[in-house]
């Protein structure tokens, strides 16, 4: 939580010294007043507002805190005064200065004095009663939800958005997000605080994700197909399938009711949060007193109950409370639990028993809607250059640091997976392969598994020439996977990374409204060319790489290539190496009985007769030898073989593959119209 300390003035600040004992300010007003009285001029230029910014900074500058102050005060009244000279040569030029000087005065005087800041914030409370201002910053609560109606169904929240004028920082607090994929399974993305300084950088805190499969684990299973469809053609909705899925486990009081019945449960507060004060002297302590009016000091406090409020009821924060109490409860011996790795782990596991949308507010405003009515769209659909213009200083100026991200999914859904995979075709009374499912199941079935990266790092690039691709490089810092055990309190790591980055190209006819730069349908005679470009292959790795482009024009796709990375060393734990020994051994047992013997089949004579149980001997053999040689420990002493080098060396292992995406979709979304600047 931040700290409501006063302002302090920057040291290059000083304050611009009196001449002849009389304040500048003060001597200047007295100079335009007497060269009104001798000359007809001045009254122009003190009517055009110049003189009045002119001493509305002098008197900032003699105060200690003026805007700009990175620029020589002087050199900005020069430029000033000479830009007024210049437009005063001319009625279009001078009404231009005008309209841009009396609003510069304004917001310097909302800068440098706080009589105007207070007057400000108290007339614009008294009309936005839903907004909190506190110095400059501007506070919005009880957002309306976005909700997800394009391709998937989702709901994102975000419970509260600050937005600081003097940094230019936006800050998000208890963002929630829920989709669903599909009809067995739906992600739900926490995070507590998200900071974008424009055109800097964005970060953003702890990432908790809990992927969610089956009737039991899924909150928002019961949504019908027709929550996409709107309810009606309002800008906002109330009753919408989505709010009212997620209304059932979220919850959706707003932050002022449910801070009344938070503070009205608790029968006894301590006298002070967060740490003690720190020793300073009086002459300090006198410095760093500043007068507040009542109204400051009431939103002020109503912002930090606010956010105070916030972060207690994050369910990030009553997950990590959770554990506390469970370790407590447990009575566990000894460090479980050795440093913040392995405590999110121990959060994320907790996080997948929570509704998907914990927060839900009561109003949404779809996606659909916000495409259909946004101002903008037809005129970028006719300027497809000022779309890319935008996004790439977007895109430069805003790289991403993200603290950690750590998502978690439960053995449960895995081993239903692996049934559906492996084991559904498969008899349950074969003794071979039924103890092998018990051992896999009772590895997976009561388990959590958590995927955890650190310090993540993600940048972008959008070209302004469309013949160039889209480029995104992700750093990794650390990766971790972890298997967690609620119930007996366990929480162990089964992969440790050294790190890892990725690299995602995109074509830039991708974007919206490049339509107009798609590749042509596939005509008859391009395939035609491209057969015959596999019957001039003179390699057989050419001939492979012909052929899967002729697959992809009969498909009319295109290619995402993905180009990945792990850093060396890597630690996989034994119970891990023994899991996958014997996912193995039971997936090679299941694919030879899948395969139909020789015996079943009609037979016509004697030379069939001695081919087919030569053929079921040999099935038999090669049975055997599975069973025999590839059992669990000899798997696993091989692979632990391998591990154990992997501990200690160094360098990448990597892999780069191309993702086909049809453009057939993008076709059909292809807007009319022509383009000016394509």
């Amino acid at each position: 939580m931040n700290s409501f300390t006063p302002r302090e003035l920057p040291e290059r600040q000083k304050k611009l010294q009196p001449i002849l004992g009389i304040p500048v300010p003060y001597l200047f007003a007295a100079t335009s007043a007497l060269s009104v009285a001798l000359f007809t001029w001045p009254l122009r230029w003190i009517l055009s507002g110049s003189a009045i910014l002119t001493f509305a900074i002098l008197s900032g500058a003699a105060n200690g805190h003026r805007i700009l102050p990175f620029f020589n005060i002087w050199s900005l009244l020069l430029l000033i005064n000479l830009s007024y000279g210049v437009a005063a040569t001319s009625w279009l030029l001078h009404g231009a200065f005008v309209a841009a000087c009396y609003p510069a005065i304004f917001f310097t005087c909302l800068f440098q004095f706080d009589p105007v800041g207070r007057f400000v914030r108290r007339q614009v409370r008294n009309v936005l009663k839903e907004l909190q201002f506190i110095d400059d910053q501007i506070a919005f609560f009880d957002i309306p939800a976005l909700e997800i109606d394009v391709d998937v169904n989702g709901l994102m929240n975000i419970r509260g958005m600050t937005f600081c004028l003097s940094s230019l920082m936006i800050i998000a607090h208890g963002v929630e997000v829920g989709i669903k994929f599909s009809e067995d399974m739906e992600i739900a993305i926490a995070v507590d605080e998200v900071k974008i300084s424009l055109f800097r950088k964005i970060v953003i805190s702890d990432v908790y994700a809990a992927v969610k499969g089956g009737e039991d684990e899924m909150y928002l299973r019961k949504l019908s197909e027709n929550g996409r469809t709107p309810t009606d053609n309002s800008f906002m909705s109330s009753d919408t399938p989505l709010l009212s899925t997620a209304a059932k486990t979220g919850d959706t009081r707003s932050l002022g009711v449910a801070m009344h019945e938070r503070m009205t449960e608790r029968t006894s507060e301590s006298m002070t949060k967060g740490p003690a004060p720190k020793p300073i002297s009086p002459s300090v302590g006198l410095k760093g007193i500043k007068q507040l009016s009542p109204d400051d000091d009431h939103a002020r406090e109503t912002y930090k109950n606010i956010l105070t409020h916030i972060q207690e009821t994050s369910i990030i924060t009553v997950c990590q409370e959770e554990v506390q109490e469970m370790l407590r409860t447990k009575h566990v011996e000894g460090e479980v639990l050795d440093d913040k790795k392995d405590y999110r782990s121990a959060i994320c596991s907790q996080l997948h028993g929570k509704p998907t949308v914990p927060h839900c507010s009561k109003r949404s405003i779809r996606v659909s809607t916000l495409q259909q009515d946004m101002p903008m769209r037809k005129f970028l659909h006719r300027l497809p250059l000022l779309l890319r213009c935008t996004l790439n200083p977007i895109a430069y100026f805003h790289p991403i640091y993200i603290k950690s991200i750590t998502a978690g999914g439960s053995g449960a859904m895995i081993e239903t997976m692996l049934h559906k995979q492996i084991f559904q075709d498969h008899p349950e009374q074969a003794s071979d392969v039924k103890n092998l499912k018990k051992r896999i199941s009772a590895w997976l079935k009561d388990a959590n598994f958590v995927f955890e990266a650190e310090k993540i790092t993600g940048m972008a690039s959008v070209p302004i020439n469309p013949v160039f691709n889209i480029l995104s490089d992700l750093l990794f810092d650390d990766i971790m996977v972890y298997r967690t055990v609620k119930e007996e309190v366990d929480y162990k790591q089964i992969v440790h990374l050294g790190g890892a980055d990725a690299r995602i190209s995109v074509p830039s006819f991708l974007l919206p409204h490049h339509e107009h730069i798609l590749p042509p349908v596939p005509t008859q005679e391009d395939k035609a060319a491209q057969q015959q470009k596999i019957d001039d292959a003179d390699s057989q790795p050419k001939t492979i790489q012909a052929e899967q482009e002729l697959a992809q024009l009969r498909k009319d796709e295109t290619n995402v290539n993905i180009s990945a990375h792990v850093r060396l060393p890597a630690c996989f734990d034994q119970s891990l190496l023994d899991f996958i020994a014997a996912l193995v051994k039971a997936t090679k047992i299941v694919e030879m009985d899948k395969v139909e013997k020789s015996l079943d089949k009609e037979i016509h004579g004697f030379r069939e007769f001695t081919k087919a149980v030569k053929t079921d001997l040999n099935d038999k053999m090669r049975r055997v030898a599975v069973d025999a040689a590839a059992n669990d420990k000899w798997i696993a002493k091989l692979v632990g073989k391998v591990t154990k080098k992997l501990e200690t060396m160094q360098g990448d292992i990597g892999y780069s593959g191309d993702l086909p995406v049809a453009l057939d979709v993008y076709r059909k979304k292809a807007e009319p119209g022509s383009k000016l600047m394509p």
